[in-house]
């Protein structure tokens, strides 16, 4: 079970600091995924971050296995949804899609794979 664990506390380390990035630093984030920099992208970034950081620490802070479970799968099924979403994402540059999309499937999988330990 360690293993998982391991996962786990690397997926909420993951989202706490990609979160920190994108709210912080929002144009060092949008450079690294290839996006425009504009000022309402920069904002949707940040609101993005603020709530990607807060899952997750909740990986942290959520006691009791049955509602770390419950959190660990939506938060997978929101990985997993966003991957797609970004993969066909038409006026999104190839580098964003790939970059956003494979990140996303990332974090699912390692949730996914954790939950089945």
């Amino acid at each position: 079970m360690a293993g998982a664990d391991g996962i786990e506390r690397a997926v909420g380390a993951g989202s706490v600091a990609f979160g920190a990035v994108a709210t912080l630093s929002p144009r060092l984030f949008l450079g690294m995924y290839g996006v425009p920099d504009e000022a309402s992208v920069r904002t949707m970034t940040r609101l993005w971050g603020t709530r990607t950081a807060v899952l997750g620490a909740l990986l942290f802070a959520v006691e009791g296995t049955e509602n770390r479970q419950r959190l660990m799968s939506m938060s997978a099924a929101m990985n997993a949804t966003d991957a797609a979403m970004v993969a066909v994402a038409g006026g999104v540059p190839a580098r964003a899609r790939v970059l956003g999309s494979l990140t996303s499937a990332a974090f699912a999988a390692a949730l996914a794979y954790a939950l089945n330990q």
